[in-house]
């Protein structure tokens, strides 16, 4: 009985120092798995697995103060951007006003000369674009003048050419030519010169509207001189008005 007691004893030693060494050969399913938490107390799993879950919920806890923080500062950071538009506004914010209020406003009102400064504006920007379209046709003109001359240039040389070979039918073809290209010179030449004088003309003009546009900004104001931000703020507040 001893013997067997003690190869009973002896087996038992052999599984256990088997799943000690040996505890990444068997999964779970396998029928030779040992668990090492089998081995240990039951109690100090649980209070392992507790103390996991808990460190878990407190992460958690603290992201959402985190979101909750940042959401606050987003607030109140676009609160004191529009605050900060309002002050530079100044008597400008009465361009909150209606459409039907700025059209039907007293001329000396606030609010009068908030539209007085709109219609400058406009009037402005329509200068503006007209001085480019002027500026455009211009340079159009120019790029004639330089194809005509060029021309002129190209059939003159062969003209030259023809008198000093005495070839009668190239001095005639080239004549016809040159003629033409002269008075084709000519007509270029003045609509170059008609072309500069519009533009001159609407660049004068659109500096005469921007200075419009200008004082009836610094009229309506009761903050001189306005920022490029709080003129840009007053437009935004005027569109579709």
């Amino acid at each position: 009985m001893r013997k067997n007691l003690a190869s009973k004893l002896a087996v038992t030693a052999t599984f256990a120092a088997l799943a000690t060494t040996l505890p990444a050969i068997f999964d779970s399913s396998h029928p030779l798995f040992f668990n090492s938490a089998m081995a240990g107390n039951g109690h100090d799993n649980g209070g392992g697995k507790g103390n996991g879950n808990g460190g878990g919920n407190g992460n958690a806890s603290g992201n959402s103060n985190g979101a909750s923080t940042a959401a606050g500062g987003n607030t109140k950071s676009s609160a004191s951007s529009h605050g900060a538009v309002a002050s530079s506004l100044g008597a400008l914010n009465a361009a909150h006003a209606s459409a039907t209020a700025l059209a039907n406003a007293s001329p000396k009102s606030r609010v009068g000369k908030i539209a007085a400064y709109k219609g400058a504006a406009a009037a402005a920007a329509a200068a503006a674009a007209t001085a480019s379209s002027a500026e455009a046709a211009a340079t159009a003109a120019a790029a004639a003048t330089t194809a005509a001359t060029s021309q002129l240039a190209t059939d003159q040389a062969a003209l030259d050419a023809a008198t000093l070979a005495n070839d009668t039918t190239a001095i005639a073809t080239n004549t016809a030519l040159v003629a033409g290209d002269q008075a084709a010179l000519s007509t270029a030449q003045a609509d170059q010169a008609a072309a500069d004088a519009a533009a001159a003309a609407a660049d004068q003009a659109a500096l005469d509207s921007a200075t419009a546009e200008q004082d009836a900004l610094n009229a309506a104001a009761n903050k001189t001189p306005v920022s490029a931000d709080t003129k840009a703020a007053l437009d935004g507040l005027l569109v579709g008005k």
